[in-house]
């Protein structure tokens, strides 16, 4: 995606740019710009999976299903789909306003000078460490009691997720967990508008992989997260680098062997107190 996205500046950015530049305003160019972005790449992904899930073709990337029980319905698609456009046009569109207003504070985002591969590198590493501290917390923080049951139980309800659901959630969980650590850090780092959409465009693609339900060829592994919503209490960060920091990461096999471990302890300690306990068959008294 990322050697596409460049080669297509390459051969045909300049030109491509200055008629964007000459036809519309920054006021126009971000938040637009950004929101069309966002629903194009969201809704690509979302209807090839939506063909995978229900018409089950092809069928041969069933097998990589993770929870293969648990087959996804229409009726999983349709409750999504309303909260999915509300949190799209109700909050995702007037914080592109927002975020036009920021990006515009902090420099000129949308200046002549096309960004390079080397701008990208070193601006990538300040969108992952945003991004890592900014959605592993704000999900710890939903996490809590207090606000679990009035704002992120929603969005755990799907136990075996799916693609759409990587944005069925509250709308203040939409902007403080989804959007703000993927938006703050090409603000911070004073990104070009172009940078900003290959970013969102690869988070927004990674956050449906991590809910698709299937452990595809060529994707990252959404094992991680799958299995978050499976037990809820593990996974909550999108590197897992806090989750190793806090003892939180957590995987199936390693559910399966501390269970294991658990009864082999459980039946050492039951054959321990076997053994020192008397029979109480034979009298307890010496023979002379």
């Amino acid at each position: 995606m990322t050697s596409v996205f460049f080669g297509f500046l390459h051969l045909y950015g300049p030109q491509f740019w200055s008629s964007i530049l000459a036809s519309y305003p920054k006021s126009v160019i971000i938040p637009w710009g950004t929101f069309i972005i966002s629903q194009v790449g969201f809704w690509f992904w979302v209807s090839l999976l939506a063909v995978l899930d229900l018409c089950q073709f092809p069928k041969s990337f069933w097998r990589y299903k993770i929870q293969p029980l648990k087959v996804p319905t229409w009726e999983w698609y349709r409750k999504a789909l309303w909260v999915v456009l509300q949190n799209q046009f109700l909050v995702a569109l007037p914080s592109s306003f927002l975020l036009w207003k920021l990006m515009d504070l902090r420099g000129n985002p949308v200046g002549m000078e096309l960004p390079t591969v080397w701008d990208l590198s070193k601006e990538l590493i300040g969108f992952l460490v945003v991004e890592e501290l900014g959605f592993y917390y704000g999900h710890r923080l939903f996490h809590h009691p207090k606000l679990y049951k009035r704002i992120h139980k929603k969005h755990h309800l799907y136990t075996a997720p799916i693609g759409i659901a990587a944005i069925y959630c509250h709308p203040i969980e939409h902007f403080v967990c989804n959007l703000c650590p993927l938006a703050l850090g090409p603000v911070l780092m004073k990104s070009h508008i172009l940078t900003l959409w290959l970013w969102i465009t690869v988070g927004q693609t990674n956050a449906i992989n991590s809910h698709c339900g299937f452990h595809l060829p060529l994707f990252p592994s959404p094992l991680a997260h799958d299995y978050h919503h499976e037990v809820f209490n593990k996974n909550f960060g999108p590197l897992g680098v806090l989750d190793w920091l806090h003892d939180t990461a957590g995987s199936r096999e390693m559910a399966a062997e501390k269970k294991q471990r658990e009864l082999a302890a459980t039946t050492q300690a039951q054959t321990n107190v076997q053994a020192v306990v008397p029979d109480s068959s034979k009298p307890n008294v010496k023979e002379v």
